[in-house]
């Protein structure tokens, strides 16, 4: 036990000496904390200032000789509209650079809808033109005499699209929560990301550091004072830490910007990640490692160095890099055939699982089989890895394939 324990802090000691480690762990978090930080204090130091009513960019004209504008409302930009007695008047005005542009309203606009609209130079990219829908509203208003009614008559429509198979599968980010706020449809794929990325970081670290230590010839060092059981313990645990650490980095960077960034990025009020969810996150993250880290664990055991595990490590990340590749298929439908046999299956389940947690509610049989079967599968992988944990293979330096690594996974060899 306590030689395990050596391996593990001195492992410990080198991953967090590693400047990619570092930049991909502590550093990516970390800087985006500092930005997100920066920008919630501009936004509230901003805030505190007392609003000025909203006034108009530009100021046009108009003559009503027949008095079509019978009335205003009370709620258009101060400074927008200026009437003058007659054309000439206005035109002067827009010559001289006082108005934008300005309109004609034609006596029988009620029976024809006419109006001139007068301006120097017009065009989608000129600076020059006006709002001729802001005053054909205005015409509209007072043609019905009922503000509530030209808006309606406006714009008839304001739908609602309830999608009636996921009606009720929304998940509860809490009381008041705004499902069309752009950090609440994010946060599906970020929690569904940090995991991937916590589960592959640690576990490709891993085989990187046994393939180092057989090339520098460290390992035949090694290999007298401890045995290869004690080394893949220590080993393992070690980066399993640094990836429960990595995945808190970033729950505290998404717990800045929920608790404290509310006016910066529109967050709605209530809004708060489940703490079950969190929970289910943890075992699968556990999970997942155990299955992938022991995987890679045992690929390094076999390899000379690092460059001979590329091609055998993709085959090995695989199933999970699919899963990532499934995620908005999982979004969309994550209750569906595909996505509850992602989610169930070991390999995938790390990220399908969370993927679906973070949309739906699944059922708890469903996360209780799910995770039983991943722990169920990371023993197995863990006991024919450390069969692979022996002397005769950590010294040797043969080149290893895929399927050389799979016959001797299952113990064939």
């Amino acid at each position: 036990m306590n030689k395990t324990l050596l391996i593990m802090r001195n492992e410990l000691r080198v991953t967090l000496r590693r400047r990619s480690f570092l930049i991909l762990a502590f550093g990516l978090p970390i800087v985006s904390a500092v930005i997100l930080l920066a920008v919630i204090l501009i936004n509230n130091n901003a805030g505190e200032s007392e609003p000025e009513p909203e006034q108009a960019t530009f100021t046009e004209g108009y003559v009503d000789p027949a008095h079509q504008l019978a009335w205003l409302p009370a709620n258009i930009p101060p400074g927008w509209l200026e009437q003058f007695p007659d054309e000439a008047s206005a035109a002067t005005a827009l010559e001289a650079g006082d108005i934008r542009s300005y309109y004609v309203i034609g006596s029988d606009y009620a029976e024809t809808g006419h109006y001139d609209y007068y301006v120097n130079e017009f065009g989608p990219f000129s600076e020059n033109s006006g709002n001729p829908r802001g005053i054909e509203m205005l015409l509209l208003a007072n043609l019905l005499d009922n503000p509530t009614l030209s808006q309606r008559v406006w714009q008839p429509l304001n739908v609602t699209v309830t999608d009636l198979e996921r009606a009720d599968e929304s998940l509860e980010l809490g009381p008041g929560t705004d499902s069309d706020n752009f950090l609440v449809e994010m946060f599906p794929t970020l929690m569904t990301l940090i995991l991937y990325m916590v589960i592959l970081i640690p576990a490709g670290m891993l085989v990187t550091a046994i393939t180092d230590e057989k090339k520098n010839r460290i390992m035949e060092v090694l290999m007298v004072s401890i045995t290869p059981k004690q080394l893949l313990n220590g080993k393992f645990i070690a980066l399993a830490i640094l990836g429960l650490v990595q995945a808190a980095m970033w729950m505290s960077v998404m717990w800045i910007v929920t608790r404290l960034g509310g006016q910066a990025f529109s967050i709605p009020e209530g809004f708060e990640v489940p703490l079950d969810l969190l929970f289910w996150a943890i075992i699968f993250f556990l999970g997942g490692y155990a299955m992938y880290g022991a995987l890679m664990a045992g690929l390094g055991a076999l390899a000379p160095d690092a460059k001979e595990t590329r091609g055998a490590s993709f085959m090995i990340m695989l199933p999970i890099i699919g899963a990532y590749m499934f995620m908005f298929l999982i979004f969309e439908v994550p209750n569906g055939v595909i996505a509850v046999a992602l989610s169930l299956f070991p390999l995938t389940a790390p990220v399908a699982m969370i993927s679906r947690m973070t949309v739906t509610d699944v059922p708890l049989w469903q996360l209780v089989l799910s995770a039983t079967l991943q722990a169920a599968t990371a023993i197995f992988i863990l006991r024919a890895v450390a069969r692979m944990f022996r002397a005769q293979a950590l010294l040797s330096g043969q080149p290893v394939k895929a399927k050389q690594y799979l016959i001797a996974l299952f113990g064939r060899a």
